[in-house]
């Protein structure tokens, strides 16, 4: 038990420790997605209730954007609203400039049913595949 919460592991992924009532995976590979039109997004964990994403633009908080994660199958997209979002680490990238990379908390508006199982499917419940 953590200070914060029952901690869980599953066998594909891996459930972060939990004080939310949703638990939260993150993904076994990399997973990629955008935010707003253009912002190339990486998704650190997810579950069907939000995201936590690291992006090279930082977002407001209380602001309103759309997240499309792309896969095989099709394209996960969801309305989000930011609810936090904080310069996290320095990355050094091509010619060995610097960038500023952002942490952001994203908190998923009403998911329809079929894109929840959709999600479901296809990334917090990977180890049933």
């Amino acid at each position: 038990m953590s200070p914060r919460g029952t901690e869980r592991a599953i066998s594909q992924g891996t459930l972060v420790g939990e004080r939310r009532a949703v638990p939260r995976v993150r993904p076994d590979q990399p997973l990629f997605g955008q935010v707003k039109t253009n912002v190339r997004a990486w998704i650190l964990d997810i579950s069907s209730r939000g995201a936590q994403i690291e992006v090279a633009a930082g977002l407001q908080p209380r602001e309103s954007c759309d997240l499309r994660i792309p896969f095989n199958e099709g394209e996960f997209a969801v309305h989000a609203t930011v609810r936090r979002c904080r310069a996290s680490v320095l990355d050094v990238g091509e010619n060995d400039e610097g960038a500023l990379l952002y942490r952001a908390g994203l908190e998923f508006d009403e998911l329809d049913p079929e894109s929840l199982a959709w999600l479901s499917s296809n990334v917090l419940f990977q180890a049933d595949n």
